[in-house]
């Protein structure tokens, strides 16, 4: 990676990734074509989704 830092190439990946970008950071390792790509993508946002609601955390919140 010449002349681009790593925070920078991270932010153009996550850029690319959330589709501010057309055009991925040099060196990117997958091309979003990829039907399995984005199987996996919706798959892991499906995942955090349900770990970070409140149904299945076991946090209980007491409003007095």
């Amino acid at each position: 990676m010449d002349n681009v830092t790593i925070l920078d190439w991270l932010k153009q990946a996550f850029e690319y990734l959330g589709g501010a970008q057309d055009d991925p950071p040099p060196g990117f390792p997958i091309q979003l074509g990829q039907w399995w790509f984005w199987a996996v993508w919706w798959a892991a946002m499906a995942f955090a989704i349900y770990v970070f609601s409140g149904q299945s955390s076991k946090f209980i919140y007491i409003d007095f």
